[in-house]
C-alpha cells in the first residue's frame, strides 16, 4: 500500500485515507498540539516503561508507587496484569533510562497509538485486497477490478477500498484518540494485530505462501501477548483453519503447522507469565488488587462474583447496551453529540462499573452492517474458512461480553468479529439489475454518510472523553453556543444539594448569599456532572477556595479558616507543619509537612458540593477530607488572603448571566 504504484488507484485511496484518518487521530490525541507529543501524559502511561524497566532487570515485578491502585500484591511484590509485547518494544528506550533514569516513561503512549492506528489502517486494506484474491476463484466479484470476470472500473475498486478503509478508520478505532492510556493503547494494538494475523491466515488460503503464514504466526503470538482475551480467540478461528488446512492440503501443511506452533506458542507464553505473575494460567487474582484491598465495596463485589471480574450473569446487560441504538444524543454545546443514557443493570449479579458506553450500532454503523451483509454472504456461499476466523473474532469478543464494566473502548474488542466479514462484503457483493449504475451511486452516498457520521460520532466522544472536566472546553462550548443560539444556555442549572447529580455534562453553578455592596446573587463556584458527583471547574476565589500567606509559630497552633463550627489550624513543632480541621466532634490531621521557617502560601478549598476539604502548601498536599463544611469559610487574621481575580472575568459569572 506504501509503495508508490501510481497504477493502482485502490491503493492510493487507502492510502489518502488513511492520512487523512490519521491527521485527525493525531490531532484530537494531542489536543490541537502536535508539539505535544511526547509530553508526559500522566497516570497508567507509564506501564508499559515500567514493566521495559523490569524486564531489562530480569524480572517481572514492578515498582509500588508506579501501578499505584491498579497494582496487583502477591507475596509482597507488585505486577501489573498487562501483557509483555508492548513492554518489550520499550525495551531500547529503557536502556537510556539506565543512563538518564525515567527519561522517556510516560512520553511514548502517543506516538505508539498513532503508529498503532497506522498498522490498523494498513491492514484495512491488506485485508479486503486479500478477501478480493480469496474470492476471486470461487465467486463472481463483478464490479471489482481484476476479479474473476473482470470489467470493473479502477473507480468501483477505489471506491471499495477506500471504503472499506474508511469504515475501519472511522470506527471506535478513532474514539481511543481521546483517551492517552495504556488501557486505550492496549486495544489498539490488539485489534492491528488482530487485523493482519487475518491478513495473513485469508492470505495463506488464497495463495498460499510462506510469508503469509509467518505473518499470521507472528501477529497471532503478538495479539496474545498484547490482550490476550483477543489474541486467544483469533487463535482459535486460525487455529481451526490451519488444522483443516493441514489434514486436506498437503501442499499447505508446512505453513498450517507454523501457524498452529504460534498459536501454541503464544498461549504457552501467556500461561507462563500469568502463573509467574498470578500462580494461575489465565486467571487474575482480583482481591489482591489493590483498588480492591483499598475499597471494601469492591472486595465484596468480586467475592460474591466468585473472585473474578468475569461472569455470564452480566450478559444481558452487556448484549443489549453494546447493541442498542440509542446511546448517543444530539444536543446545542459543541461538538453536538454526547453519550446518551447509561447501560441498564439487566443481570443477576449487579455490574460493578457502568460507564457512558456507545454501541456498534451508533459508532460502527458501517462495520456494523457491512459485517452482517458480509456473513450472510459467506454463509450463503457456505465459506466455512472465512466463518472460521468470524467465529475465532466473536470468541475474541467473549470476555468484552462477559465481563462486570460496561466501557466504550471494549468496542474495539468486537471490530475483529466485523472486520473479516465487512471485508468480503466491500470486495465481493455487487448488483445484478440494470440500474446498476443507480443503486452503485446510492451505495457509495450511503458509504459517505455513514462514514462522516462515524468519524464526527467518535470524535465527538473522544472530545467528550478528554475535556469534559477541563474548564477551558466548557467554556468554549458555552462560547459558540452564545453566538449561534443565545440565551437560555442549555444543560445549565443552579445547584440543589436536595436533588440528584444530574446526567453527565450538565453544568451547575453554585449560588450563595448576595455579594457584599452589590444587589448580585454571589456565585461561588462551577461544577459539571460525571457518573453521580459534581466535578468541579471553577471554585470562586473567597467562597470555596481561599489563597493567602500564614506565619506558623513554632509550638503554637495557629488559627487559617474556620465556620461557625469549624476550624483549620496548623501547627508548627520541630521543622514540620502539621494542618488540624476541626469539625464538630471530629478533628483530621494531615501528614506532616516540612518547614523551613518563615511564611509559607497556602490554598484552603472547603467545597461541600464536590465533597472535597484539603490544604495544599506550596503546591504540596497538608491535609484532605472527603467531607468538607457547608458553612461560609471565612479567614482569621493570622491568614492574610490574596487578591482574587474581579468576579465579572470568572467563567461562573458568565456562565450566571446564561441562566
Amino acid at each position: 500500500m506504501w509503495r508508490r504504484t501510481p497504477a493502482d488507484p485502490a491503493a492510493r485511496a487507502a492510502r489518502i485515507v488513511t492520512i487523512a484518518a490519521t491527521v485527525l487521530f493525531t490531532l484530537v490525541i494531542c489536543r490541537l498540539r502536535p508539539w505535544n507529543l511526547f509530553a508526559d501524559a500522566g497516570f497508567s502511561n507509564d506501564f508499559y516503561d515500567e514493566q521495559a524497566r523490569s524486564l531489562l532487570r530480569l524480572r517481572l515485578s514492578v515498582r509500588p508507587e508506579v501501578p499505584g491502585p491498579e497494582g496487583f500484591l502477591i507475596d509482597g511484590r507488585t505486577y501489573l496484569y498487562y501483557g509483555p509485547l508492548l513492554a518489550l518494544a520499550r525495551l531500547p528506550f529503557a536502556l537510556f533510562g539506565l543512563v538518564f533514569p525515567d527519561v522517556f516513561a510516560g512520553r511514548l503512549t502517543r506516538l505508539s497509538m498513532i503508529i498503532g492506528f497506522v498498522v490498523l489502517c494498513t491492514g484495512s486494506y491488506h485485508l479486503v485486497e486479500t478477501a478480493r484474491r480469496w474470492a476471486a476463484p470461487k465467486w463472481s466479484t463483478t464490479g471489482w477490478t481484476g476479479g474473476a470476470t473482470g470489467g470493473a472500473s479502477d473507480g468501483a475498486s477505489s471506491w471499495r477500498v477506500g471504503g472499506f478503509v474508511a469504515a475501519i478508520a472511522a470506527s471506535p478505532a478513532l474514539y481511543l484518540a481521546g483517551w492517552v492510556s495504556v488501557y486505550h493503547e492496549t486495544e489498539l494494538w490488539a485489534a492491528a494485530f488482530a487485523t493482519w494475523a487475518l491478513v495473513g491466515i485469508i492470505g495463506m488460503h488464497a495463495d498460499p505462501s510462506r510469508r503469509s503464514a509467518v505473518l499470521a504466526a507472528a501477529c497471532i503470538a503478538a495479539a496474545i501477548l498484547t490482550r490476550a482475551p483477543v489474541g486467544i480467540g483469533i487463535a482459535t478461528g486460525a487455529g481451526i483453519v490451519a488444522l483443516t488446512m493441514w489434514r486436506r492440503e498437503r501442499t499447505n501443511a508446512t505453513n498450517a503447522t507454523i501457524v498452529i506452533g504460534a498459536c501454541i506458542a503464544g498461549f504457552a507464553t501467556h500461561v507462563a507469565v500469568n502463573f509467574a505473575k498470578f500462580g494461575s494460567a489465565l486467571d487474575l487474582p482480583a482481591e489482591r488488587q489493590l483498588l480492591s484491598i483499598n475499597v471494601p465495596e469492591r472486595a465484596a463485589w468480586f467475592a460474591g462474583n466468585h473472585g473474578s471480574f468475569f461472569s455470564l450473569r452480566f450478559l444481558p446487560t452487556t448484549v443489549v447496551h453494546y447493541l442498542r441504538p440509542d446511546t448517543v444524543r444530539f444536543e446545542r454545546l459543541v461538538p453536538f453529540i454526547r453519550y446518551g443514557p447509561l447501560a441498564t443493570d439487566r443481570g443477576s449479579y449487579p455490574m460493578e462499573a457502568i460507564t457512558p458506553a456507545a454501541s456498534l450500532t451508533t459508532t460502527a454503523t458501517l462495520v456494523l452492517a457491512a459485517g452482517l451483509l458480509g456473513a450472510a454472504a459467506l454463509l450463503a456461499r457456505r465459506a466455512w474458512i472465512p466463518l472460521a476466523l468470524v467465529v475465532g473474532g466473536a470468541v475474541a469478543a467473549v470476555p468484552t461480553f462477559t465481563i462486570g464494566f460496561v466501557a466504550n473502548r471494549y468496542l474495539v474488542d468486537m471490530l475483529p468479529m466485523l472486520m473479516l466479514p465487512a471485508a468480503f462484503a466491500f470486495a465481493t457483493i455487487s448488483v445484478r439489475t440494470e440500474g446498476r449504475a443507480r443503486v452503485r451511486r446510492v451505495g457509495q452516498i450511503v458509504v459517505i454518510v455513514l462514514v462522516v457520521w462515524g468519524t464526527w460520532s467518535n470524535v465527538a466522544l473522544a472530545l467528550w472523553t478528554q475535556n469534559l472536566k477541563e474548564p477551558g472546553f466548557t467554556e468554549m462550548r458555552y462560547r459558540i453556543d452564545d453566538v449561534l443560539f443565545g440565551n437560555p444556555a442549555p444543560s445549565l442549572i443552579v445547584h440543589d444539594p436536595l436533588v440528584p447529580v444530574a446526567r453527565d455534562g450538565v453544568v451547575a453553578l453554585a449560588l450563595g448569599a448576595e455579594a457584599v455592596g452589590t444587589a448580585a446573587v454571589a456565585c461561588q463556584g462551577v461544577y459539571i456532572a460525571e457518573q453521580g458527583r459534581w466535578v468541579p471547574l471553577e471554585r470562586t476565589e473567597g467562597a470555596r477556595s481561599l489563597s493567602g500567606t500564614v506565619l506558623p509559630v513554632d509550638g503554637t497552633d495557629v488559627p487559617i479558616v474556620g465556620g461557625e463550627s469549624w476550624s483549620l489550624v496548623v501547627g508548627a513543632n520541630g521543622g514540620r507543619l502539621v494542618f488540624a480541621l476541626s469539625d464538630g466532634d471530629r478533628v483530621i490531621e494531615g501528614e506532616p509537612i516540612d518547614w523551613e521557617g518563615g511564611p509559607v502560601h497556602a490554598t484552603v478549598v472547603a467545597d461541600p458540593v464536590a465533597n472535597e476539604f484539603f490544604v495544599q502548601v506550596d503546591g504540596t498536599l497538608g491535609l484532605f477530607s472527603f467531607t468538607a463544611p457547608t458553612e461560609p469559610m471565612l479567614p482569621f487574621g493570622d491568614f492574610i488572603v490574596a487578591e482574587g481575580n474581579p468576579a465579572g472575568d470568572s467563567l461562573c459569572r458568565r456562565l450566571q448571566a446564561r441562566l
